[in-house]
């Protein structure tokens, strides 16, 4: 821990508050002021009670989430998502994404930005993973460090986030997550770590799970582990609603202690008094001063805010961030990017105001005026290219209501479906009423006199007035199942239907083959037991004619065809299957056997399921791209700019593979979550088990061809590191982007993983260029977390350079004859 200077009291006994002109420290500036303030006030700070501390001109904190721009304003720039932050593999880019939503957070009027983001993903599950930096420590750490110094250049505090394991929505307020000290350490703490020895004086928020038995907001090895382990200077906060404590949240180590659960801050004289002990009040209202003053918000007070902070230049950067954030995950024949020989294109799925720019929930920022991916194709194909549009797909979104001409009760009758109601949620006993609903589409308690948790089943028949593909999808609040003549076609569990802070929908879909004339059966059962506390919600939604067949001869009549898919993400929900939404899948199968010449492009938060992975010529993930999607994509398609983006997850070849596949490691059983996979998540996980995935870690395409030579790798003790150095060549005919990744393997005694990211760099060559790089490794990187602290195991050690996780391209052997135990 870096040692904290102390200025003794009496040096402020004049009364005045030293400057940044004095040349002293925030340290030293927090201690003169706390030197003038009285116990009550600075239990005021720690509760967040500006507005008793205007007389000692302490500036009230403002606050705004800030993963990807701010949340719930307009007039700002929406970045991608940071999921697709991560994938760019590129420092200095985010830090200077960082430079900028702090200057918009300035202009606005906040001084406390709730970001980045660095919840490692453990599952594809994970509905927050596109709020996250990926499966890697040290690659989230790395950029989420350069984005908090950008954020924090522009005087606002940053607040990285979730200290630490929070890796599922799914029981989030309360699951017990049970991991080893060993993967707490290096793999769910690791990138504050790098956060923290770039910006010490940031601060923090504590995740909402329990940690080995205890909330993360109450636990005090946790605060030991981020204050003591990792030298955090500035001050700690909780998640909105995490704990049940938060006098217990002070005594253990929280700092900012006026945001506990709802919301509800604490009543004067809650931490005084010997509440909590003086020492630990002294010591958090210390924290949360040397914040401000360590990032400027003393001298540097908030404008009055403005309408529209978003520049040229901030749009700018939101397009290149999307273009160095997509990646290429196939190519066959070369179809990309768009030959000449191509005259006539048909785009196909949701490509206008209908793409993801964003994710659902905190992290959501609203785009403003942008330029959809149609919009953008149809202005870079000009009058060269003649462009058509098929929806063959609505996407991922709730259907139309189920109208109640096609319905037909238990017996008989036209007009809608029998609807029984039960106290409790199993759907039996005694029902509480019985009667004939129209339509099932609901927000509110349908029937008069229900208690706090009921259930529901409404049956009969549906009446088919197509033939073909019927989709169906349900969109709930709380645990539905749709069954169709007994057959079970979509079932799960939604807390809500919308998060309030995004602007997307979550609903459950299927598709299914009817006859139309030929009624079928149906039964839907519901209970609200598992719905946000006082909600419910269910509406049973259709599409009864397919858009697929247009698709298919838009496709057919053109020379090449690119299709957008879509899946909805957000915060308080999880994935429950891997595959796309509805019927998707079947439109890329139907559009590839057409055209030959497909390309699809993932609108998606992460991995899902290509059955049509080889049916297609070329596949693109385009993450949630924020405003700059469209034009991003247009560039790429056309070949106007490299796809420069690396996978900062796993893709899994089918559900099975990665940590996570058992209801014991997730989501859990009887209110925990077993980590059991130790350190070996993500691409750790698939070398360790020999599993194949689908695209590893790391991968994606360039437009070009890259050559990794002659490398050298060496140690040098005195200044404790690693070196590697590499020439890499662009061997083919165009300007294109390599990202050089280095992993390490740790000599058997370490018992590590089978290889470590522990470098990469990110270099733009012309054709037939080469360039000397040279990484360095920390001995930091390379240590391991044994017996309670850091050791650095003597050994050999395997130096990699690669171009993924499974595409290593050359390697060298050093030796570390002598270890190094850090406490």
């Amino acid at each position: 821990m870096t040692p904290v200077p102390v200025l003794n009291e009496a040096a402020a006994a004049d009364g005045t508050t030293p400057t940044a002109a004095d040349g002293t420290t925030p340290q030293e500036r927090a201690d003169a002021l706390l030197a003038r303030m009285t116990e009550a006030e600075k239990e005021s700070l720690v509760r967040c009670d500006f507005a008793a501390l205007a007389h000692l001109g302490i500036p009230a904190l403002t606050m705004a989430d800030a993963s990807a721009g701010l949340r719930g304003e307009r007039g700002v720039t929406a970045f991608p998502v940071p999921l697709a932050q991560a994938a760019t593999f590129d420092g200095e880019l985010m830090r200077r994404i960082g430079v900028a939503i702090g200057t918009e957070g300035r202009a606005k009027g906040y001084n406390n930005l709730l970001g980045p983001t660095v919840d490692i993903t453990r599952t594809w599950h994970f509905g927050r993973q596109a709020e996250s930096m990926g499966e890697d420590p040290l690659l989230a750490g790395r950029l989420a460090a350069a984005c908090t110094t950008g954020m924090q250049s522009r005087h606002v505090a940053a607040t990285v986030k979730h200290f630490a394991g929070y890796t599922q929505e799914t029981h989030r307020f309360f699951t017990d997550t049970k991991v080893s000290g060993r993967a707490l350490h290096e793999i769910y703490q690791a990138p504050f770590r790098h956060v923290i020895a770039a910006a010490p004086a940031t601060s923090v928020m504590m995740a909402y799970p329990k940690i080995n038995g205890v909330f993360a907001t109450q636990n005090p090895a946790l605060y030991d582990d981020l204050k003591k382990g990792l030298g955090l200077q500035g001050y700690t906060v909780p998640d909105f609603w995490a704990g049940d404590d938060q006098v217990a949240a002070a005594r253990a180590g929280m700092d900012l202690a006026g945001l506990g659960p709802g919301g509800v801050k604490l009543a004067p004289g809650s931490l005084a008094g010997g509440a909590i002990p003086g020492t630990r009040l002294h010591d958090a209202a210390r924290r949360i001063l040397i914040t401000m003053y360590a990032t400027g918000l003393f001298d540097h007070p908030l404008p009055a805010p403005s309408a529209d902070v978003s520049t040229k230049a901030h749009q700018d950067l939101a397009h290149e961030a999307a273009v160095g954030s997509t990646v290429l995950l196939a190519n066959r024949t070369g179809t990309l990017p768009l030959p000449a020989t191509v005259k006539s294109l048909a785009v196909i799925g949701p490509a206008g105001t209908d793409v993801l720019t964003g994710v659902s929930g905190s992290t959501y920022v609203d785009p403003g005026t942008w330029t959809t991916p149609l919009q953008a194709i149809r202005t870079r194909a000009g009058t060269a290219v003649k462009v058509t549009h098929a929806q063959g797909t609505k996407g991922d979104l709730p259907l139309d209501t189920v109208p109640s001409s096609v319905l037909r009760t238990r017996a008989g009758a036209t007009g809608g479906l029998t609807g029984t109601y039960y106290a409790g949620a199993d759907a039996t006993g005694t029902p509480l009423a019985t009667r004939t609903d129209a339509t099932v589409d609901f927000t509110a308690a349908p029937v008069d006199g229900l208690p706090a948790v009921w259930s529901a089943t409404w049956t009969g028949a549906l009446v088919p007035t197509t033939t073909g593909l019927h989709r169906f999808s349900l969109l709930t609040a709380g645990t539905a199942t749709l069954k169709i003549n007994g057959t079970t076609v979509v079932s799960g569990t939604r807390h809500t239907r919308r998060f309030f802070l995004g602007p997307y929908d979550y609903p459950l879909g299927a598709t299914v083959e009817l006859t139309a004339g030929r009624p079928v059966t149906v039964e839907l059962r519901y209970t609200n037991s598992g719905a946000d506390t006082g909600t419910c919600g269910l509406t049973l939604g259709w599409q009864p004619e397919s858009l697929i067949p247009a698709a298919v001869e838009a496709a057919r009549a053109a020379d090449a065809a690119v299709v957008f898919v879509n899946r909805v993400a957000g915060e308080d929900m999880d994935h429950l299957r891997l595959g796309l939404p509805g019927d998707q899948d079947r439109l890329i199968g139907a559009v590839a056997a057409a055209n030959p010449r497909t390309v699809v492009v993932l609108n998606t938060d992460g991995p899902v399921a290509m059955p049509w992975q080889h049916e297609a010529a070329a596949v693109v993930q385009a993450w949630y791209g924020g405003r700059g999607t469209g034009t991003a994509l247009a560039a790429i398609l056309f070949g106007d700019s490299d796809p420069a983006g690396r996978l900062p997850v796993t893709f899994p070849a089918d559900p099975s593979q990665g940590p996570g596949t058992t209801t014991a490691t997730y989501p859990g059983t009887n209110g925990a979550v077993g980590y059991d996979e130790g350190i070996h998540v993500g691409y750790r996980f698939y070398d360790r088990h020999g599993q194949r995935p689908r695209f590893p870690f790391g991968h994606g395409l360039s437009y070009t061809t890259f050559s990794h030579g002659s490398l050298e790798a060496s140690y040098d003790a005195a200044a404790r590191k690693a070196t590697v150095a590499v020439t890499v060549t662009n061997t083919g005919t165009r300007a294109g982007t390599e990202v050089v990744q280095l992993y390490a393997t740790l000599p058997d005694a370490a018992a590590a993983e089978p290889r470590r990211l522990v470098g990469f760099r990110k270099v733009t060559l012309q054709a037939k260029a080469s360039t000397r790089m040279e990484l360095s490794v920390p001995v930091r990187e390379l240590m391991t977390w044994t017996a309670g602290r850091w050791e650095l195991v003597p050994g050999t050690y395997t130096l990699a350079v690669a171009r993924s996780a499974r595409d290593v391209t050359a390697q060298r052997a050093v030796t570390i004859r002598y270890g190094d135990r850090r406490g």
